[in-house]
């Protein structure tokens, strides 16, 4: 399946991520999975998107385990001989009320928010397939747009101004 396209979005079984998915899911021309630490959420979330016709592919992801990490890398190289979009949705966070003493809260998220994204680019990012479309943003508080990888970025402001669809 070298010639299908695919496309990748960890933490895609609620919120924000299953709406990128559901987006990805009616606009994009190729393969869509859904990534989730969970199994049984992620294969919930995928019957849910099933009912509103959508058909996205589910494949487990834990960004904190090199190993599942590898897992989905090898997986993307041997059926589809690359990546062609990766949405890092993948984190957690601690609700305000949380009790949890502030700084094991600082180490929980950061080994998930920082580490295991940087792992997933680390493994994910050299499959990427150039194209005319291809950028990796990387979106924060302090720098509105950077590119994480400086190679992929191809005229950005006109491809966005003229890309309509996926």
């Amino acid at each position: 399946m070298a010639g299908v396209r695919v496309a990748v979005v960890t933490g895609g079984n609620k919120g924000l991520g299953l709406a990128i998915v559901r987006a990805l899911c009616k606009q994009f021309q190729g393969d869509v999975y859904l990534t989730a630490r969970n199994p049984k959420l992620g294969e919930e979330a995928v019957k849910s998107l099933n009912k509103e016709g959508l058909s996205p592919l589910f494949h487990q992801l834990d960004i904190n385990d090199l190993t599942s990490i590898w897992v989905l890398r090898d997986f993307l190289k041997k059926k589809y001989g690359g990546l062609d979009v990766l949405v890092n949705n993948a984190g957690i966070a601690f609700k305000a009320a949380d009790t949890t003493p502030f700084g094991t809260q600082a180490e929980v998220i950061l080994k998930t928010n920082f580490f295991g994204t940087r792992d997933v680019c680390n493994e994910l990012l050299p499959l990427i397939r150039p194209n005319e479309w291809s950028m990796c943003p990387v979106f924060s508080a302090t720098h509105p747009f950077q590119s994480a990888a400086p190679n992929f970025r191809r005229n950005s402001a006109a491809t966005r101004s003229q890309r309509t669809s996926w």
